[in-house]
């Protein structure tokens, strides 16, 4: 279903039945990525160390030797892979990952967790610490040879996407529960303001996850312990939500031919007694035709 808000309430509008893209239950399934080049969607389940590809119906996956948390792409041969250790390159065929910088790899109470490309080339990947505790972590933005560190105290860095056309960042820290807005150089992506809050979710007893922007310049988050994909316009309306029948979707993409599928994954973990509606708990849904989305850029090393 998607949900159109009246005032404070939302009313059912129309059907659009979430589908379920892969039946394997991920304990915590993140970082959904349409590889243009490859017409393939790949996906992680990191705690597990698991790598999935899905292309013409057909699932595979891959056993890493460390933790990766989220991914880019670099070219037709290669991904980008962030791990607590820093960014990797990682040949898709051969597996073979090599290390491109290291990010706090000294700091063994830290890990690393959501990233995302930019549209200058960039990468963006956030640090928290192993425990989760509050204000441990920070963003860091790889981009032509040189590594900064954007942001400093965040609790559990997510939800990075990014607005060219508007030249602006989002990013959310789900503990605190709130998605943030930071100016950006229309020509290089650096970051030219304090981030500011954009939508605060604190009244709301979900925690807002991984984020993409579409053509229009909407935001699309996942709300964990929401179970749905909130669609926030750029002037920070909530237009409408995607329901994703399972209450822990991680992080949403967009992917196929013309980008117009949505594709999101989702968490079982610590659902074990939660009833499972029409979507069992930690797989990989879609939802297809449904707005026009944006490809997510090349990685420039």
């Amino acid at each position: 279903m998607v949900r159109i808000p009246t005032g404070d309430k939302g009313i059912m509008m129309k059907n659009m039945a979430v589908q379920v893209l892969d039946e394997t239950v991920n304990f915590v399934g993140e970082s959904p990525l349409w590889h243009p080049q490859r017409n393939t969607l790949y996906w992680l389940d990191f705690p597990n160390n698991i790598l999935f590809s899905y292309q013409n119906g057909h699932a595979k996956k891959v056993k890493l030797k460390v933790m990766v948390t989220a991914l880019g792409w670099i070219d037709h041969a290669h991904l980008l892979m962030a791990t607590s250790e820093g960014l990797f390159k990682y040949h898709i065929d051969s597996q073979v990952m090599t290390l491109i910088v290291n990010i706090e790899d000294q700091l063994t109470t830290n890990r690393s967790n959501d990233g995302r490309a930019d549209p200058w080339g960039g990468f963006w990947v956030g640090t928290m610490n192993v425990d989760a505790k509050a204000k441990c972590g920070a963003f860091y933005r790889w981009h032509n040879g040189q590594l900064r560190k954007l942001i400093s105290e965040l609790s559990i860095p997510n939800g990075m996407c990014f607005d060219k056309a508007r030249a602006v960042g989002y990013f959310a820290d789900s503990l605190e529960q709130k998605l943030y807005v930071v100016k950006l150089d229309v020509d290089t992506g650096w970051p030219t303001s304090a981030p500011t809050i954009f939508y605060d979710f604190s009244e709301l007893a979900v925690s807002p996850d991984g984020a993409v922007v579409d053509v229009h310049g909407n935001i699309w988050i996942a709300l964990w312990d929401g179970g749905e994909v909130m669609c926030i316009s750029p002037q920070g309306k909530h237009l409408h939500s995607v329901d994703t029948d399972t209450p822990r979707p991680t992080c949403p993409a967009f992917g196929g031919s013309d980008a117009t599928t949505l594709f999101v994954t989702s968490a079982a973990c610590e659902l074990d007694k939660t009833p499972v509606k029409t979507v069992q708990h930690g797989t990989t849904l879609f939802y297809p035709s449904c707005c026009s989305g944006v490809f997510e850029p090349a990685v420039t090393v």
